[in-house]
């Protein structure tokens, strides 16, 4: 039951989402690391994994999501290797999320629903990776990213679709979950509860013999747990960094572009005149006759606007242009006519009748061409400079896509080639701890580690329009073990701390039977024959339990005494073969949270999120049973094993 509660204590409001994912592409473009699809081996093909009502899921599809979904997985854990994820469930883990989704879209065309075309544009706008340098988005970011990264549009766009589709059919599926009040008093009493008991320690190293073990054994050890020791993937990757300042000597702008600019923006150095105003806004012409009225007597305008239950506003340095634009052209009009000092208005704009005080009157004369020479020119290389960068990165892309390698390119554009050592995902060497990767490797690895090994050379954005690196990978290093012989040391000890652990199993085992027999804990252990650590009591809450299992924190042997009856006692296994704990639970102490509404409230929210993840997933086994989905076991078994062949 405990394992239950720490789910229901540690679900998320939104959990239903997990049921409709499968925006793999479209999320990982959202944090700018798509990977491609033929990392492990090549996933190629069309051959249809599952059909689901009308929509077929190609090994393609599913290889690509397989592939982005264990990339993301291994940026966490850098020591994941591809047959772990999916031996442990991650090939499946994205099937099923793929078929929920194609049936939630498929059921939704049946039944007339749609997700428009502008707001699929809306998603995609959204998504940092698409915009410029302006926070709008870029069609030319956008085409980028999509050839990087293999994707054409349509795949992109029916991903967003169907989470669109997922947001309108489920949202509402688990809302207004009820509860019954007496399934939630036991579990909020739970929180109350709080136990007693005893830990005692047999660690193996009181077992360990001092005579160094033989060599056979060792070898055996090592071939038996060689995956206690694999190194993960490592890549080795060269790269080119190159920056705009390549072009500060070679881009300076003619005498007839820095004329145009001048004429083409004149407005900007003509003679112009700013005004420091303070404003008002009332309802109606009349109110605000009468406010002006009070503030010409010799009321301040702060003062005026108090009385009416009103504040008057300060307007900084602003142009009659850019004035007109935010208020009006009578507003603008009838401010700019008046000295400095004066009082202007009422004047009406479409927020109500404006009564303007000006402050102060700057006047700023006309610039000649020569004045604003340097300006201009600044103004011109910089838009010349990002201009002629844009160029250049497209123009290697396409270099690339045609056969160029980097050495092709560094040569042609006079780059300097650098190579890193094979370095884990995370960018350590684990041959040189003191190993430093350069800062530019946090951009440039995510997307070394998406590409195969005879990928074309990427180009990547180190630093938006300023910095980037042509990168290609020149060999990985597959997942293993290293030689027995560089790491004989420390098998040597796990071995005989794996030797330890069985002898000090044996003691806990009989410690924990001696316990059950009616002998005190502190009476077995000093009967074991064997100096062992004194015996520790402990006590905890159940919500002291449920706090530290959120935050990761939770001992092994706290926690087992939570699953216990009391009086009893059980032996468990400390990791990394460390030894062996034997708890004992003495006293339980039950909780009542019948009168803790504070309680009772949280746990129901908690419970209606769990009824309501249930919902979710049931309304989605309904959408699958009613458009039909039909799996192509033959298809998914090829497809699986071609993804662990390939690694």
């Amino acid at each position: 039951m405990i394992s239950f509660f720490r789910r229901i204590f540690s679900s998320k409001l939104g959990l239903f989402l997990t049921f409709c994912f499968v925006g793999l592409i479209a999320i990982a473009f959202a944090t700018a690391d798509v990977s491609s699809s033929g990392t492990f081996g090549g996933v190629t093909g069309s051959g249809t994994a599952a059909k689901i009502g009308d929509s077929k899921l190609t090994s393609a599809e599913l290889g690509q999501s397989v592939n982005n979904a264990f990339r993301g997985e291994q940026r966490q854990n850098t020591g994941l290797d591809l047959k772990t994820f999916i031996n442990g469930g991650g090939f499946d883990d994205v099937l099923d999320r793929l078929i929920n989704s194609f049936a939630i879209a498929d059921f939704g065309a049946k039944y007339g629903m749609a997700a428009g075309k502008r707001l699929v544009d809306g998603e995609i706008a959204s998504i940092p990776t698409f915009q410029g340098a302006d926070g709008q988005f870029s069609e030319e970011n956008f085409r980028r990213a999509l050839q990087q990264q293999g994707i054409n549009e349509t795949q992109l766009r029916d991903d967003f679709t169907r989470n669109l589709m997922a947001d309108q059919l489920l949202t509402t599926a688990g809302f207004g979950a009820a509860v019954p009040q007496k399934l939630v008093i036991p579990y909020a009493s739970l929180l109350l509860e709080s136990r007693e008991g005893q830990i005692a320690t047999i660690p193996s190293v009181a077992f360990i013999e001092n005579s160094k073990p033989a060599k056979a054994a060792v070898e055996a050890f090592y071939a038996k747990n060689a995956s206690r020791y694999t190194i993960p993937e490592r890549r080795t990757i060269r790269y080119a960094l190159f920056e705009r300042s390549r072009f500060n000597d070679k881009i300076k702008p003619s005498e007839k572009e820095i004329a145009g600019y001048y004429k083409l923006n004149n407005s900007r150095y003509s003679a112009s005149e700013t005004r420091k105003l303070n404003q008002v806004i009332l309802p109606t012409e009349a109110a605000a006759k009468a406010l002006a009225d009070k503030i010409k007597a010799g009321t301040t305008i702060e003062q005026a606007a108090q009385s009416v239950g009103l504040s008057a506003s300060e307007v900084g340095s602003i142009t009659k242009t850019d004035y007109a634009n935010s208020a009006s052209q009578a507003v603008a009009n009838a401010a700019f006519e008046v000295r400095s000092g004066a009082i202007a208005g009422p004047a009406q704009s479409a927020l109500g009748w404006h009564i303007v005080k000006v402050q102060d009157i700057t006047q700023i004369p006309a610039r000649s061409l020569e004045q604003v020479r340097a300006e201009i020119v600044a103004e011109l290389t910089r838009e010349k400079i990002e201009e002629a960068m844009a160029e250049l990165t497209v123009r290697l892309e396409d270099e690339f896509a045609d056969g160029a390698t980097l050495g092709d390119i560094a040569k042609a554009e006079e780059l300097k080639i650098e190579s890193t050592p094979p370095l884990l995902a995370n960018g350590q060497n684990p041959n040189d701890q003191n190993y430093q990767p350069i800062p530019e490797m946090q951009r440039i690895l995510p997307i070394a580690f998406a590409v195969d090994e005879d990928s074309d050379p990427q180009i990547v954005e180190i630093v938006p329009g300023e910095k980037y690196a042509a990168i290609d990978v020149s060999a990985i290093t597959e997942s293993a073990p290293p030689p027995l012989a560089q790491i004989e040391q420390l098998v040597t000890r796990d071995y005989m701390l794996d030797q330890g652990s069985k002898k000090a199993k044996a003691v806990a085992d009989k410690i924990a039977k001696a316990v059950s027999s009616g002998t005190s804990l502190s009476k077995a252990v000093a009967d074991a024959g064997v100096k062992l650590p004194n015996v520790q009591k402990i006590s905890s809450t159940r919500a002291e339990l449920a706090r530290q299992s959120q935050q990761g924190q939770v001992p092994a042997p706290l926690s087992l005494m939570f699953s216990m009856a009391q009086g009893t006692a059980k032996s468990l296994a400390a990791p990394r073969d460390q030894g062996w704990f034997v708890v004992v639970l003495d006293k339980l102490n039950r909780g009542d949270a019948s009168k803790r509404e504070d309680l009772l409230t949280a746990t129901k929210t908690q419970f209606k999120q769990v009824f309501g993840n249930e919902y979710t997933a049931q309304f989605i086994n309904a959408m699958k049973a009613d458009i039909g989905v039909e799996r192509n076991e033959d298809t998914l078994t090829a497809l699986k094993n071609q993804l662990l062949g390939g690694n």
